[in-house]
């Protein structure tokens, strides 16, 4: 006899649309206002929770989110009531999977590679300073923090671990928006980001195999320990190439496109979670590896992955965050003092640890600031591996409530900080390094490294240029690194050259466009290439690409780029355009 009604359908078929409606729209409303959407989805689900709705329409929230029908037998209403739980349940888990999936899609594994001095320094000193930080302050805690005090360890090490996570989902979209993610500041920040995502990750599925043991099994942690870092060696290096074959046979095929494609992703991240739950580590760290997997393949293109990621973070991802609201009564177990440790120690234990990482690493002082604070938000991660210990029992609600609040703020601080942190440097003209003379009005190649060919041989005949060899050297090998194609059929290819004294950019107009792996899958129609220094003391490459990026948005600009009907009228809209971004921001 099946326990699934019509009612029970009913009630979550109305959950879906009032749950779902009510976080899309919030999340584009904190979007609007330039704040992570995970805030607004968060609150919704705080309003249609206990903390709100209980307490003032105790009718309306037991009619939706505890389903009982007084005429059944108790057992049988109790059995109805799991069932309606377990429906909502299982779509935030998927929400939960789907969610390191597409996180692992931004893990550059050859950014790490190429960068590997300052990712690797940034991002193992950014994991240990906090996370020792963390283990400090659990240590300190009163023994009424912890859900079972004989077990101290494990509850020390998750705190450790929680204080060191970081968001790359959240930085990637900051850094979008100062127009400074395919900068070489940016590049730096991903690729040290990934470095801590995976440490991190790796950290805490140990914690909770430990978790799960009633008391240490060296032999069984040893095990775990050589199944892990076999499963991530092998998926990092023959698993990339595996997936990448897959995917081509899959675009040669008579498969239809991209449906496949975005089959053959969630498959693997399903057998990787499998796997994963095998060896004895959570199946989330499964989805994360498939994601780095499906990410590093570049059969794969960036609009696929696009697609990807607006379907999970359109659906699954609003309805996870939504149920951490549905489960926890925020009012009733908040402790202030707690929240505001929890939150000081997280945001300054990445922000000192990234800091003093990327100064080991040798950069200025002012870059390794604005690294550290691109370090401290916790986001959706820090979020998620609080309600996968609340899961498990490791951490009590009070305690969650804490790690909630403190990724929370991290996340609606890191853009303000960051930016205010860009903006404290000198006064800056784009225009004094750009060379008119070298624009291409009508680009003939027909790849990426053709028109970037152009463009190089067009700056080496003016005097005091490298040539045109080198130029076209250095930027095909930053480009191999990460692809500087953008959304709305513009690419900013650039490099830094030691044979350089002061930056120079100029731009070309490709009028058939070309493919360049665009995340909107747009052909790229105009082309800037930027040169500067080796060293960039002033860091005027990060400067001059956030002001190209920035007046590109306006699409007046681009269309009178594109339809000008000469290289004069075409010049004319591009310096006027930058003439008005230096006055505005003069005026700031």
């Amino acid at each position: 006899m099946s326990f699934l009604s019509e009612h029970n359908l009913f009630i979550f078929l109305l959950q879906i649309v009032l749950l779902l409606f009510a976080a899309r729209a919030a999340g584009e409303l904190f979007r609007k206002l330039k704040q992570p959407a995970l805030v607004g989805e968060m609150l919704v689900g705080i309003i249609f929770g206990p903390t709100v709705l209980r307490r003032i329409l105790p009718g309306v929230y037991k009619f939706l989110f505890f389903f009982g029908d007084p005429t059944q037998q108790p057992l049988r209403e109790t059995i109805k009531q799991t069932v309606q739980h377990s429906m909502l349940q299982t779509v935030s888990w998927l929400g939960v999977l789907f969610l390191l999936l597409v996180t692992g899609f931004e893990v550059e594994i050859s950014a790490i590679w190429k960068q590997r001095r300052s990712s690797l320094t940034i991002g193992f000193v950014g994991v240990l300073l906090p996370m020792l930080m963390g283990i400090g302050l659990a240590f300190l805690l009163p023994e009424r923090y912890m859900v079972d005090p004989d077990r101290k360890l494990v509850f020390v090490l998750f705190m450790g671990t929680a204080m060191a996570i970081s968001a790359i989902p959240i930085i990637a979209k900051v850094l979008h928006d100062l127009d400074i993610l395919k900068s070489d500041i940016g590049l730096t920040i991903i690729s040290a980001f990934t470095v801590n995502d995976i440490l991190g990750w790796v950290a805490f599925t140990m914690v909770l195999g430990l978790a799960t043991q009633q008391r240490i099994n060296w032999l069984s942690m040893l095990r775990v320990f050589g199944g892990t870092a076999v499963f991530i060696a092998f998926s990092l290096t023959w698993g990339r190439k595996l997936v990448n074959r897959a995917v081509k046979w899959i675009n040669t095929s008579w498969l239809p496109k991209p449906g496949s494609v975005l089959t053959f992703v969630v498959l693997l991240g399903g057998l990787c979670g499998a796997l994963t739950q095998l060896i004895g580590i959570h199946a989330a760290f499964g989805f994360l590896v498939a994601g780095v997997m499906a990410g590093g393949a570049p059969a794969i293109s960036e609009r696929s992955r696009e697609t990807i990621s607006q379907m999970v973070y359109a659906v699954f991802v609003p309805l996870f965050f939504v149920s951490i609201g549905l489960r926890v009564d925020f009012l009733a177990n908040f402790d202030w003092l707690l929240v505001t440790t929890v939150t000081a120690v997280a945001i300054g234990g990445k922000l000192v640890g990234a800091w003093l990482g990327a100064r080991m690493s040798g950069i200025p002082q002012r870059d390794s600031f604005a690294i550290g604070i691109a370090h401290t938000p916790g986001g959706a991660m820090e979020i998620l591996i609080g309600v996968l210990a609340l899961e498990f029992g490791l951490i009590n609600l009070v305690v969650f409530e804490a790690i909630v609040v403190a990724a929370v703020v991290s996340s609606i601080l890191v853009g303000p900080l960051l930016t205010l942190s860009l903006q404290l440097r000198r006064a800056f003209n784009a225009l004094e390094f750009f060379l008119k003379d070298a624009v291409v009005a009508n680009l003939k190649g027909s790849t990426p490294f053709e028109l970037i060919g152009e463009l190089c041989g067009s700056i080496s005949d003016h005097e005091g240029m490298p040539s045109a060899a080198q130029s076209c050297a250095a930027v095909r090998l930053r480009e191999e690194v990460m692809g500087t194609g953008i959304e709305h059929g513009i690419a900013i290819p650039h490099a830094r050259m030691p044979e350089l004294s002061q930056p120079v950019f100029t731009f070309g107009h490709s009028r058939k466009g070309i493919e360049w792996n665009t995340s909107d899958g747009l052909p790229v129609k105009l082309v800037f290439l930027i040169l500067t220094p080796d060293p960039d003391k002033d860091d005027l490459q990060v400067k001059i690409l956030a002001s190209i990026a920035r007046v590109l948005e306006d699409e007046k600009i681009r269309k009178g780029m594109l339809q000008a009907k000469n290289r004069e009228q075409m010049l004319e809209v591009f310096t006027a355009a930058l003439r008005r971004d230096r006055m505005m921001r003069a005026r700031r």
